[in-house]
């Protein structure tokens, strides 16, 4: 498994990241696509990114929408 973020799920309205990193694995939210881009540019993304089933039920974790979080998602990408 490659270091960064390899690890996607909906929380609250935002975003909660899995990073893989050489001291282990650690945790970080993103409340906002600068928040989700600052992570990016902080710790990558990994050759492989899973979601959580909550990105298919994000209405369920403060969306709006069950297509919120995947919409999130890709405008962080998008905006790096």
């Amino acid at each position: 498994m490659s270091n960064g973020i390899n690890y996607v799920a909906a929380s609250e309205g935002g975003l909660t990241f899995g990073i893989e990193t050489s001291n282990g694995t650690i945790n970080r939210r993103a409340d906002t696509i600068v928040d989700g881009v600052e992570l990016i540019n902080k710790y990558g993304v990994a050759n492989e990114v899973f979601g959580s089933s909550s990105m298919d039920f994000a209405a369920e974790e403060g969306f709006a929408d069950d297509d919120g979080a995947i919409k999130f998602w890709n405008r962080i990408l998008e905006a790096v």
